[in-house]
């Protein structure tokens, strides 16, 4: 950097409003006009705004489907600026902004709630495009089995789908949790684990589990992070519920550019970036320990990445 670049790298963020965009970018990837609603700015104006930023190197965007969204830079143009970030995660935001938020968190959650409602059934055919349980769940566990944890461990899976992975965790583990938000997958889990099993089944999300102080050895996320509405958060939640030396392991799509998914799978996420998963992960205290490629039909590629709690 010169001079000016030196400059206009630190201008940008001397608006207040411009460091509530960084703040809010923290827990997830947002539109100009979710951006706008939070913090009662005009689209013109939060655009210019986002520019200004984009062109300093403290955000990036990327599109997804018709929409085009915002999240914190995954570079590091100056030591100081992941520092910067930190900092602005630990400072909270305006009353009024945080309860916009709050609202478009909702209202993401809800629609992917009532997705899996009205298309569990079919969801399955149309995954069967991208990828089934039988080419990724033999490596997964295959990963899991390396790391030799103990039997006595406490684990989860989020969104376990039809329940094959809660099936296999359960000949691994004595106490293991399942929970989803969807009551109709459930159900189906439900009836793959077959009557008697140990598995506990849980309607809700990371939310309900931290509102009862429930904390856990290894967390499981199997397809499902590119469903959830604000990923970082997920994951910061995580961080939360993992004991010491705990390890999240997340098996999700590398990122794409196949616009299918988003209507006939309900993915929120055309996939994401290994950078970027390690980032989320290290802004939030877990350390990331390793990374497994599988490369699958139709362009599509799986990475699993493990985190510990450190």
């Amino acid at each position: 950097m010169n001079l000016s670049d030196y400059a206009a790298f630190f201008k940008a963020i001397s608006d207040p409003t411009r460091l509530t965009v960084l703040q809010l970018l923290g827990s997830s990837a947002y539109g100009v006009l979710e951006l706008s609603e939070m913090l009662d700015v005009k689209q013109s104006g939060m655009s210019h705004h986002l520019k200004v930023l984009s062109k300093a190197g403290w955000v990036d965007s990327r599109r997804e489907g018709n929409s085009i969204y915002y999240r914190r830079s995954l570079g590091d143009a100056l030591n100081v600026q992941q520092q910067l970030f930190r900092e602005l995660d630990q400072q909270p935001l305006p009353e009024p902004v945080l309860a916009q938020q709050q609202r478009i968190r909702a209202e993401r959650l809800t629609r992917a709630r009532q997705f899996f409602v009205e298309h569990a059934n079919e969801f399955v055919l149309h995954q069967e495009r991208i990828v089934l349980f039988e080419h990724y769940g033999p490596e997964a566990l295959q990963l899991l089995d390396s790391l030799q944890r103990s039997p006595h461990e406490r684990v989860l899976e989020v969104g376990p789908g039809k329940g094959e992975f809660l099936k296999a965790l359960a000949q691994r583990f004595q106490r293991v949790v399942g929970v989803d938000i969807s009551p109709v997958m459930l159900a189906q889990a439900k009836d793959h684990l077959g009557h008697g099993s140990s598995v506990e089944l849980i309607e809700g999300n990371t939310d309900t589990l931290l509102g009862q102080a429930d904390r856990f050895d290894i967390i499981f996320y199997n397809m499902v992070l590119h469903h959830v509405p604000m990923p970082e958060a997920e994951i910061a939640q995580c961080a939360l519920l993992l004991n010491p030396n705990g390890v999240l392991i997340v098996t999700d799509l590398c990122r794409h550019d196949q616009e299918w998914a988003r209507d006939q799978c309900g993915d929120q996420w055309l996939g994401f970036e290994p950078e970027e998963l390690h980032q989320w992960a290290g802004r939030h205290g877990l350390a990331h320990d390793q990374t497994r490629f599988l490369a699958l039909r139709n362009g599509f590629q799986v990475q699993t990445q493990v985190y510990r709690n450190v």
